[in-house]
């Protein structure tokens, strides 16, 4: 295959190992992949040794002997020594030339088993000295076959049997539009009966802030009505405290009032402040003794009552003085008081 292949550049790389010969140690050729990748195809010695395989035989090395015994001197020397310089000088019983050669033969040899299944391949050649640790020359080739043709490609045969086609079972058309009409319908009821409650929400809200206001202001009148009776009944007993006869009458009369004002008030406490009718009465109970409305005022007795175990031992002995009256209303007659 290497006949079909062609090359470029290579004839500088072949130059050059020619040249430097002598210093060559050993050779590397690397696949040039891209910028980065250059993986190294092989590696070998330059010498007669490693490069036996790629070195042709020379079948006239016998008529050369003779034409150079032909000469006139008999000795035998090759007087092309002179020209061909180091390329004369023997490695391994190897001219340098025959190496040079047979390194060419192998870097192709390398060329052509990496060229299968491509028409183009770029390569690399590095040339080293000493043990191998110094490049001292480096250059690319190309490589094109000439006669590659590009593979056929052909779709493997299915190995799976493609499903039969099933028939068409979609909806009729007029199907799809009705459920589709059906579905406008039933978002615009969500949405007319959400728009409905929200409407009512709305209603309910404004009525009731209506109502509260209606309260209050009501609740103000009542108020101010309350403290004008307040003012006639003050005037009222200033205007008759110097008479005695209409004073008791006056004084009677404003009993009676403040009594009905009080009831007024436990309506109006009930209603607004939320206080429960057993302590209204508690309180009017408490404004109606002047010795115990003093005792609650003293801050003593209201430090004391702030105390939880006396409430608690105070009430108990309420509810036992409360059981004590009952007492004797409830105690069975005894044999005398029924004889009697």
């Amino acid at each position: 295959m290497i006949d079909e292949l062609q090359f470029e550049k290579l004839d500088t790389i072949e130059t050059v190992i020619r040249q430097r010969c002598t210093q060559i140690t050993h050779i590397t050729v690397h696949e040039v992949l891209d910028r980065s990748g250059y993986p190294q195809l092989g590696r070998i010695c330059f010498s007669g040794v490693d490069l036996a395989a790629y070195i042709e035989p020379d079948t006239d090395d016998g008529e050369d002997d003779d034409d150079e015994d032909r000469d006139g001197d008999g000795d035998g020397e090759d007087t092309d020594g002179d020209t061909l310089g180091d390329l004369a000088r023997m490695d391994n019983g190897v001219t340098y030339a025959v190496l040079a050669d047979a390194a060419i033969r192998w870097i192709k040899h390398l060329a052509d088993q990496n060229m299968i299944g491509q028409r183009e391949g770029k390569f690399k050649v590095n040339l080293w000295k000493g043990k191998g640790d110094k490049v001292i020359y480096s250059s690319r080739f190309l490589c094109t076959n000439t006669e590659f043709e590009e593979p056929v490609a052909t779709a493997p045969a299915p190995t799976v049997l493609l499903p039969v086609p099933s028939p068409d079972i979609s909806p009729d058309p007029r199907t799809w539009r009705a459920l589709g009409e059906a579905y406008q319908n039933f978002v615009a009821l969500v949405q007319s009966s959400y728009q409905h409650i929200a409407n009512l929400q709305s209603a309910h809200i404004t009525s009731t802030g209506g109502q509260i206001t209606r309260m209050q202001r009501t609740n103000e009148n009542i108020v101010g009505q309350l403290t004008n009776l307040k003012i006639g009944v003050f005037e009222a007993e200033s205007a008759q405290r110097g008479e005695d006869g209409e004073g008791r009458v006056g004084t009677e009369l404003g009993k009676q009032f403040i009594a009905e004002l009080g009831g007024l008030g436990r309506v109006l406490a009930t209603a607004k402040f939320g206080m429960a009718p057993e302590m209204i009465e508690l309180a009017d109970i408490v404004n109606a003794s002047p010795e115990l409305l003093e005792a609650m005022k003293n801050p003593a007795v209201k430090r004391i009552l702030r105390d939880e175990k006396t409430r608690k031992e105070l009430a108990a002995l309420l509810i036992m003085a409360a059981q004590a009256g009952e007492a004797p209303a409830n105690t069975p007659p005894t044999g005398e008081s029924a004889a009697a």
